[in-house]
């Protein structure tokens, strides 16, 4: 991972081949110490593990993908749930025949780069967990 750019509390990131996104953005916000922002990405993947949250069972339904994949949009915000940092995103892949798979992203391996920008917000976003839902919710 490699900090391109700063520009007030907006930063550029560049993640290189072999490199998992959510592990590396979380890396870089508890480097920085932030603990609310947002972001979106784009670059390429070579597996990528997506989920689907099924509200009446209260969990999630995955699919891994071990495929060469664009990242044709991904977007995501930063907070924490007690002292732990949470990265939630949610990303739209597309395959060599651009059909396109979507949803919750556990896990995406960069498969030849990826380019992040990552907005930092002032203050603190905290989650809970809501017993109604099953999900750890903003608060």
């Amino acid at each position: 991972m490699k900090r391109i750019l700063q520009d007030n509390n907006t930063y550029v990131i560049s993640l290189s081949r072999g490199e998992e996104l959510i592990e590396e953005v979380k890396k870089f916000c508890e480097e920085y110490q932030i603990e609310a922002a947002f972001f979106h990405a784009i670059g390429a993947t070579s597996e990528v593990e997506l989920a689907w949250y099924d509200l009446g069972a209260k969990q999630y339904v995955t699919a891994l993908f071990q495929e060469n994949l664009e990242i044709v949009s991904l977007a995501g915000n930063v907070s924490k749930l007690g002292n732990d940092m949470v990265v939630h995103g949610h990303g739209v892949f597309s395959n060599k025949a651009m059909e396109t798979k979507a949803g919750h992203v556990n896990k995406a391996l960069i498969s030849g780069a990826c380019e992040i920008i990552l907005t930092r917000l002032e203050g603190k976003i905290d989650r809970f967990f809501d017993e109604d839902t099953g999900l750890n919710l903003m608060r």
